[in-house]
């Protein structure tokens, strides 16, 4: 972060709800964000029928996604450097809310994947515009609980596409859905455009010392040379991805079959993990700035994780409050990867906040494209050729295999974590 934004950040006297509010606003686009991104899961049955698809090409679907969002993740975090978040914020909640649109009005596949391209594209800058709101408007001491707090405002829109969603597509249909979602992330765009700013005191003065630089080849030339931003980065895709892969599309098609469960009721079993995510984020970030440190959570994150989910996919357990509370446990126990973010900015000199954190989100985002058609692959390989109302029915042999890559993501993220190095929740590369 720059001399003048620091400055300026110190500076908030009046008007104290202000930061709050676009912060609020962004973490309202993150909210939607999420929601879009979970909410192939509660539709996959009608998407397959409807689309007449087998599991391999909708874990396709699915991870398009992905991939335009991790593509974006470096590019966004430049931009968001350079031009600030209030533009950018506005312009990517509109691309995705018209992109839902077009995905709730189209009968081609093609088409489909376009729209959820797209809505990638946009969604790849929720997270890092938010967290650069966060490291604008508030202390840097904040940070980290600012990173969580996000998160689970992030979770709380996963949630909603989980049971809520099923609900309302049980009700309304998939298509009329995400026609009244578009519309939704349509107002969204308007209130940033109306209210947000990029930060205290903003003036054009900022933005255009920093557009005289070559910003982009610096930038990434920091990333390409920090060793330590790869470990951390990979610690946290490799945590992260295990949630949305199973929270996102497989989670609720294998609790139907394991607990033979209704989808509105799969949706709020698989919803628990979501709610341990939204009530643990902010704790982690406080627990990690209370012990002045960042691996220890990290580490308690990671063990935990991976006993919670080896059970829960796994065990032959047949009560629905034990795989709840399982559900929920992993919830809490996977967020703890978060301070990983506040080590990521620490490792990283602060004028490239957003870059920084962009990559980590990019690592977030490429293990999931690339775990989301693999396990869809590995489903269709262990089909034995039952169908149910034109949809294709997997045994729990071919789910033990396929989501072998959760736990097995999360063991080499535990194994990564000595190799990070500690930073005490002090900046180590100013």
């Amino acid at each position: 972060m720059s001399h003048n934004q620091t400055k300026t950040n110190s500076s908030i006297t009046t008007k104290s709800y202000l930061p709050w509010l676009v912060w609020g606003l962004g973490c309202l686009f993150y909210f939607y964000e999420f929601l879009l991104q979970v909410s192939l899961g509660v539709m996959s049955n009608e998407l397959m029928r409807d689309f007449a698809v087998t599991s391999q090409t909708l874990g396709l679907l699915s991870g398009v996604y992905f991939y335009s969002y991790a593509g974006m993740q470096i590019p966004g975090g430049v931009l968001m450097d350079r031009f600030g978040p209030h533009r950018l914020l506005t312009i990517a909640t509109a691309v995705c809310a018209l992109s839902t649109l077009a995905f709730g009005l189209t009968d081609s596949f093609l088409t489909a994947c376009i729209a959820r391209l797209m809505i990638g594209f946009g969604s790849a800058f929720a997270a890092v515009g938010t967290f650069k709101l966060a490291a604008n408007w508030f202390p840097a001491q904040r940070f980290a609980f600012m990173t969580g707090l996000t998160v689970t405002i992030g979770m709380l829109g996963a949630i909603g596409g989980e049971g809520p969603l099923a609900l309302f597509i049980d009700y309304f249909g998939w298509r009329e859905s995400m026609q009244i979602l578009g519309a939704f992330g349509l107002i969204i765009a308007l209130l940033i455009s109306l209210i947000a700013k990029d930060a205290p005191g903003h003036s054009k003065a900022i933005l255009s010392k920093h557009a005289e630089e070559n910003f982009l080849i610096v930038s990434l030339l920091e990333l390409i040379k920090n060793k330590q931003l790869w470990l951390v980065a990979s610690y946290g895709g490799l945590m992260y991805m295990s949630t949305p892969v199973f929270c996102g599309l497989w989670g609720v098609p294998f609790l139907m079959y394991k607990l033979h469960l209704t989808k509105a009721i799969a949706a709020n079993y698989v919803s628990l993990i979501l709610v341990g995510w939204a009530i643990a984020s902010p704790l982690w970030g406080l627990f990690s700035n209370r012990v002045g440190a960042r691996k220890p959570p990290m580490l308690i994150g990671a063990v935990g994780a991976l006993c919670t989910s080896i059970v829960f996919i796994y065990a032959p357990l047949e009560s629905g409050v034990l795989i709840q509370i399982l559900l929920f446990a992993f919830g809490v126990f996977s967020s703890g990867f978060l301070p990983s973010f506040a080590a990521a900015k620490e490792l990283c000199n602060k004028r490239y906040v957003a870059t920084s954190l962009s990559f980590m989100n990019m690592m977030n985002m490429l293990g999931i494209a690339l775990a989301q058609p693999l396990i869809g692959y590995i489903l269709d390989r262990c089909w034995q050729g039952e169908i149910v109302d034109k949809v294709r029915v997997y045994p729990m042999e071919a789910y033990h295999i396929a989501l072998i890559i959760l736990p097995a993501g999360i063991l080499i993220a535990l194994l990564l974590l000595p190799f990070i190095k500690e930073t005490h929740c002090q900046n180590v590369n100013d």
